[in-house]
């Protein structure tokens, strides 16, 4: 239960901050909150980094059939692969946030900026990122289980013979 409602949290999360930003940044212009922190609107079209920019929708459709197939997948991971699990929500939590702007107005809104990392993005963006690491990070330490799990299994067997 708790993916699923990651899932609604993330996305609601973008969903709310680009509201915001879209109202505030309108009124106001580029904020500048720290040394390390500016608001700054901009539309992107293409996907993370500006990537595919300009090939229209298809990038939309893109993301409606991998947020379909990380669904899917997310169904299927079993509850005991929790890390992964949790990181597949925000990842399709945060890929919901941009699907919506790509679908109603062919673009995303992008307004975060930090010298930390290159580039400007939003809520949905960090999402989608720390869900990747969470989703390798889950992914890895199952990985580490099976294996030190057989090699458990192989040294009760030579144990035995």
């Amino acid at each position: 239960m708790l993916p699923y409602i990651l899932i609604l949290l993330a996305f609601a999360a973008d969903r709310l901050s680009k509201l915001w930003a879209a109202t505030y940044l309108a009124e106001n212009g580029p904020t500048q909150v720290h040394s390390l922190l500016t608001l700054y609107p901009t539309y992107n079209q293409g996907i993370a980094f500006g990537l595919l920019q300009g090939i229209g929708p298809i990038v939309g459709w893109l993301s409606i059939v991998i947020v379909i197939g990380l669904f899917i997948y997310l169904v299927r991971v079993p509850r005991s692969q929790w890390l992964l699990r949790i990181g597949l929500a925000l990842i399709i939590g945060g890929a919901m946030g941009n699907l919506i702007d790509r679908v109603t107005a062919g673009q995303v809104l992008d307004f975060i900026q930090t010298p930390i990392r290159p580039g400007i993005f939003n809520v949905a963006d960090i999402m989608i990122n720390v869900g990747v690491v969470l989703s390798l990070l889950g992914a890895l330490l199952q990985k580490r289980g099976l294996e030190t799990r057989h090699q458990g299994l192989e040294m009760e067997e030579q144990a035995k013979s």
